[in-house]
Formats: structure tokens, sequence, C-alpha cells
């Protein structure tokens, strides 16, 4: 791609980056128990499984030329009810549905499986 859209593939930092322009919708703020627990799960993650994250989340798995910072809109988080349900993702509002998990295996292994499957399109 060319102009304002171009996009570069995911580099070391660019997590870090994202964090720092992620917005939070819901109960979520980014000092919220889930919300750390969620930056703890992705700081340990593999580069493959950040580039499954944000394709889930944003449908590219690249990063935009001028970081995260103009990614329209913004990457949010929004809290989604009950632990018992799987993360889901609006990716025209670069949107992540993330449950109120209670504990960390849990939310890594419903995280993970998502990503894996691709499985959080969802019309909303």
């Amino acid at each position: 791609s060319s102009g304002i859209n171009a996009e570069w593939p995911l580099r070391p930092g660019d997590i870090s980056d994202l964090k720092e322009n992620t917005v939070y919708q819901g109960n979520y703020n980014a000092q919220h128990p889930v919300i750390v627990m969620f930056w703890d799960i992705v700081d340990e993650m593999s580069p493959e499984e950040h580039r499954k994250l944000l394709a889930f989340v944003t449908s590219t798995d690249r990063t935009p030329l001028l970081g995260f910072k103009s990614l329209l809109p913004l990457f949010a988080v929004h809290s989604a009810g009950a632990e018992d349900r799987l993360p889901t993702a609006s990716t025209c509002m670069n949107l992540l549905k993330l449950p109120e998990f209670s504990d960390r295996d849990t939310m890594e292994k419903r995280l993970k499986y998502v990503i894996e499957a691709g499985a959080g399109f969802e019309l909303s």
C-alpha cells in the first residue's frame, strides 16, 4: 500500500506503541486488573501471536506506517461481560471485546484460542 494508509510488518517495540495508543471502554481503564492481566499475556506472546492478535482485532497483521496513534479508530478494549464468554472483535472498529476474566490462565487460553481460530468476527 501507499500514502497515509501504508503499513509495515510488526516490529519489536510495536506492541509498546499499541499499548500506549489503546483506548478503554465500558468498565475498563489502563489500571483495571483485567487490562493489566491482558497486557502481561500480550507481552509474553510470540511475534506470530502478536500478528494474529492484531489481525483478529484490526483485520490486518501489520503496523500503520505512522504507528498505532494513526490507526483510525484507535485500537480499543471494551469490557464484554461475564468471563464464561470468548473474546470477540469488531474489526471495522478495531475493537476487542474482552470478558472480565478473573484468572490469567482462563484469559490466556481463551485469547489464544480465538486468535488461532480467527473466530472473533461478529457483526455488531
